[in-house]
């Protein structure tokens, strides 16, 4: 057969992208020096078609190689590739690049079943595993340099410049050429004005706004794991910003544009680390920071964000919920975005950012509390930005957060019709399934039983773990009244899981749930026992009166409960205490007090209740602080002190005192003796 009947194949092609024109010139001297002679170059200019010709020579290759305007090559860089490519032949070759850290362009589709961090390290494992340790890291590659069969290049081509390399990985086999190397042309760290190259490892960074009452315990958190703390103040006037100096903290006098994405990217420009660690006064990083440290001084590691557990106390601070979130990201390569429920970014602005799970630390967040809720107004405030959140990835998120900031709230019906209206059918995903994961609570939360039961079905529709239907269903059927069924779903749910959106299902979190239910079934011993295992964990989901209420009718004797508290958590059972009638307080003090008879915490809870309760029995306890040394928190002194009260119950407190040896009262009866009655 002759060379004109059956023309040449060449081996390689490669395909160079131009942003400009006037560039190609320059381009393609710099690829004449570094690409063998032999190996046709097509030059592709943004905004221009290939020819005919052009794109029959690529169609005639074995390989083609692409290279996108921001790749820097030297000299021996194709070598590496096209070795590797002649040992994969139905496999995509990318350089590694020590420019661009963590993922570029996301490889693995829904069809492979990868949808979240721990599968995706899974499949990598599984990948390094076939191709004996050159698979890419977690199955992603950069869009700087790629190698691969001609066809496939032929395909990502006719999609146009913008989508080249995505529609190129899709769906296909990736191989990691080890020792071939891509520089990226662009200097990061010019992104942000005033970064510098060298930079410490971590910068821990903070908003605040009239944080003194918790912001030191959370400065102290990070004292062993952050290089530095940028504190950016939206307008305290409080000690807020005296406390972050006096720990260290660079403090920024900002302001604040009801954004939280916008506050936040104003600390990125005055961190220097290479990773920023974000928290909020009331959140403290808890774990290895040690270990931490260690893992991200690492230069190989390929990840550009971690993804953090957050444990919330809710309520009084005996509940706890759990969720996951980016927290930790490289500085050069991500940002906040939205103004309410801010989410982490990559710079690119087309994804956010991908994260794998960070093991050595957690976050204990006290801002679900009921005590930090009002303090803070988080419902109106949240309202308020979320209804002017135009920083969001689409209007169907937008409208996701204003609908739970009306939920805080309890605009539930609103909080539908927006979810309803303007999340379901836009074809966003992720909204999707996160409004119908809200609107199977919401529904309940309204009485509509039937949308409940419509909601839980697309749940398991949408890829969550079948615990998250458990989860619901454990709800609807004690909402209903099937309570034996109410503790079948709860039984099925064994394990902690979570979904790759960051939400979680927790065993721990039910307790309450299953105890009600196990009470309906009027088995009140169980129920008390559950909820006291529980305690012993650090978790009480019920409030002390219905957990007193378990022992009572499961003759479950006080000291099981006195036995499994911690004490660190003591102080809030302690706290309960005052919340529930002064009878049964007094109860429950005398049986805790003849346990631990020496108790402060008891001891000091005691003199609080005794104040509301009859004479005699703030007699007692009187008696019982004096005993302990403590006797100027008798409720005598209190009731005798206290103008409030008729002059009757102050003098009869008075006296009783003074026959205890209280003299602290001694002033108060000559006040009261030449004073009239005066009604409470």
């Amino acid at each position: 057969m002759s060379r004109a009947s059956a023309p040449t194949k060449a081996r390689v092609v490669v395909v160079a992208l131009v942003t400009d024109a006037r560039l190609r010139r320059q381009v393609q001297r710099h690829l004449s020096a570094i690409v063998p002679a032999s190996f046709p170059v097509v030059m592709w200019v943004e905004g221009e078609a290939l020819s005919e010709r052009e794109l029959d020579r690529i169609a005639r290759s074995a390989r083609v190689v692409l290279v996108s305007p921001t790749a820097s090559l030297t000299r021996g860089w194709l070598d590496e590739l096209l070795v590797i490519a002649d040992r994969y032949p139905e496999a995509i070759v990318v350089p590694g690049s020590p420019n661009v850290h963590g993922p570029q362009r996301q490889v693995l589709e829904e069809n492979q079943h990868v949808v979240s961090p721990d599968e995706q390290a899974s499949y990598a494992a599984h990948m390094r595993r076939w191709f004996a340790g050159t698979a890419q890291p977690v199955g992603f590659a950069t869009d700087l340099v790629a190698c691969a069969p001609a066809p496939w290049a032929l395909d990502a081509i006719t999609s146009g410049p913008s989508r080249l390399f995505t529609t190129l990985y899709r769906g296909r086999p990736l191989v990691l050429a080890q020792g071939s190397i891509a520089f990226s042309s662009e200097v990061k760290s010019t992104l942000i004005a005033g970064a510098t190259v060298t930079a410490p490892l971590v910068s821990v960074c903070m908003i605040v706004k009239n944080e003194q009452s918790c912001l030191a315990e959370a400065l102290s958190s990070v004292t062993e794991l952050a290089d530095e703390v940028i504190v950016y103040d939206t307008g305290s006037t409080d000690a807020t910003q005296a406390i972050a100096r006096a720990h260290g903290a660079r403090v920024i006098e900002g302001e604040w544009r009801e954004d939280f994405a916008w506050a936040r990217n104003q600390t990125l420009n005055y961190a220097a680390g290479t990773w920023i660690l974000w928290i909020d006064a009331d959140e403290r990083v808890v774990g290895d920071l040690a270990g931490l440290r260690l893992r991200l001084e690492d230069p190989l590691a390929p990840y550009e964000a971690y993804s953090v557990r957050i444990e919330n106390e809710t309520g009084g601070g005996l509940s706890l919920t759990h969720h996951f979130a980016n927290r930790l990201f490289r500085r050069k390569d991500c940002y906040w975005r939205g103004a309410i429920h801010e989410t982490v970014w990559y710079r690119d602005n087309l994804r956010s950012a991908y994260s794998v799970l960070e093991p050595e630390i957690h976050l204990r967040h006290i801002g679900y509390l009921d005590s930090e809720m009002a303090r803070k107004s988080k419902a109106e405030r949240n309202l308020r930005i979320s209804e002017g959140n135009a920083s969001a990835a689409s209007t169907a998120e937008t409208a996701l957060h204003e609908a739970r900031s009306l939920t805080m709230s309890g605009r539930y019906d609103e909080a539908i019709e927006l979810v309803e209206e303007k999340v379901l059918g836009t074809g966003v995903r992720s909204m999707e399934r996160l409004g119908v994961l809200a609107l199977s609570a919401w529904y309940r939360a309204v009485g509509r039983i039937d949308d409940a039961e419509w909601a839980i079905e697309q749940i398991g529709e949408m890829g969550f773990h079948d615990y998250f239907v458990y989860h619901d269903r454990a709800h609807l059927a004690f909402q209903k009244g099937d309570y034996a069924k109410a503790v079948q779903w709860i039984d099925e749910i064994r394990d902690f899981v979570f979904d790759h959106d960051g939400l979680t299902v927790n065993p721990d979190t039910l307790l309450g749930l299953k105890a009600r239910a196990l009470s309906q079934l009027g088995r009140d011993a169980e129920a008390a026992h559950l909820i006291i295992a529980g305690l012993a964990k650090g978790v009480m989901d019920v409030h002390l009166v219905e957990l007193v209420g378990f022992m009572e009718r499961g003759k479950v004797d006080v000291a099981e409960l006195l036995a499994a508290l911690p004490e660190d958590k003591e102080q809030l059972v302690a706290a309960q205490l005052l919340q529930v009638e002064p009878d049964l307080a007094d109860r429950l003090l005398v049986e805790l007090l003849a346990l631990r008879p020496e108790d402060r915490t008891l001891l000091a809870t005691a003199s609080l209740v005794g104040r509301r309760l009859e004479l005699d029995r703030a007699i007692y306890w009187s008696r019982v602080l004096m005993d302990d040394g403590l006797g100027a928190q008798s409720p005598l002194v209190w009731l005798a002190s206290n103008e409030e009260l008729s002059i009757e119950v102050r003098r009869s407190a008075a006296e009783a005192a003074m026959q205890l040896g209280l003299v602290e009262v001694r002033g108060v009866l000559e006040e009261l003796a030449g004073l009239a009655d005066a009604p409470v």
